[in-house]
Order: C-alpha cells, then sequence, then structure tokens
C-alpha cells in the first residue's frame, strides 16, 4: 500500500483531531449526570476540557514510544495510520452528521437524533476503535507499528474511565 500524496502530514494531522475531538467527548460523557444544576455549561466545558487533557497524555505516551524510531519507520507509521482512519473516518462522519441533525432538526426530531444516533454510535466506539488498532497493523510486519496502534487505541480508549473515576466519582 503507498500513501497518498501529502499524507506525511495529513494522516498525523486527521488522527490528532479525530484523538482530540473524541478526548472532549469521552470527558462531557464522564461528567455528564453527575451534575444535577439546570446551568451547568461551565461544568461540561470542564468535563470536556479534561477529556482533553487526559488524551493528549495518551497520545504524548505514544509519541514519546515512537520518537526514537519513528524517522527510520515513518512510512510504515504512515500507512498504518491510513488504514485507521479508514475505519475511524466513517464512523466520525457518521458522528458528526448525526450531531448536525441535532442541532439543525425540530426538537422531536434532533431527540431522536440523540438517540437513535448517539446511543448505539458511543457504544460501538470501543469496537471501532479496536477494529482501527487492528487495521493498522493488518499488513505489516513492524512490531512498533502494532505497538503504537495498540497504545493509541489504548489511550483512545482510557480517557472517559479515567476523567470519571478520577473527577466525577461523585455526584457534585
Amino acid at each position: 500500500m503507498t500513501s497518498p500524496p501529502g499524507a506525511a502530514v495529513t494522516v498525523p494531522a486527521l488522527l490528532l483531531v479525530l484523538a482530540v475531538v473524541d478526548g472532549a467527548f469521552a470527558g462531557f460523557r464522564a461528567g455528564t449526570g453527575r451534575n444535577a444544576r439546570i446551568h451547568k455549561h461551565d461544568h461540561d466545558l470542564r468535563a470536556a476540557g479534561r477529556g482533553v487533557a487526559v488524551s493528549m497524555a495518551g497520545l504524548t505516551v505514544t509519541a514519546v514510544m515512537l520518537l526514537p524510531q519513528a524517522a527510520q519507520r515513518y512510512g510504515d507509521l504512515i500507512e498504518a495510520g491510513t488504514r485507521m482512519l479508514m475505519v475511524l473516518t466513517p464512523y466520525a462522519l457518521i458522528v458528526a452528521l448525526s450531531l448536525v441533525a441535532y442541532r439543525l432538526l425540530p426538537m422531536r426530531q434532533s431527540t431522536l437524533m440523540i438517540l437513535v444516533g448517539l446511543g448505539p454510535l458511543t457504544l460501538v466506539r470501543p469496537a471501532v476503535v479496536v477494529t482501527a488498532a487492528v487495521a493498522a497493523g493488518f499488513g505489516s510486519s513492524d512490531r512498533l507499528v502494532w505497538l503504537a496502534a495498540a497504545t493509541a487505541a489504548a489511550g483512545v480508549l482510557i480517557v472517559e474511565p479515567w476523567v470519571h473515576r478520577r473527577w466525577y466519582r461523585e455526584p457534585l
């Protein structure tokens, strides 16, 4: 598999954006239902920020692990990232479309979009992340690629439970 032109920059950038946005949503989900106040915009923003911070910590661990050998294996890592994006991008687009529909549709239809769209989409999220990690390692015999994919997937999946246990174990 050959990477498309510009993939050396766009693949890591897209993976970074997906990880940060996913971290924000994971942090938001971790804080949801823990605050009974009506006006909790600040609470939700803080929870999303905590998710981003934990997500960035996970990305940092992955980056530090890759740095010593990244230059020699950059092509393999980009190809693995491209395979990850083939799995993650359709999922991210469906989630984004359901959020746009939630925002634009009348109340009843938007509520239905959240129930039908985000409920099942949140449930399949771990399977999608694991599938993306397996796809990244598929076709590569490089153990660094496998380790990077596994570390990145674990970093993404740990955000919500970490934020929940660290900051939202007890109701506010």
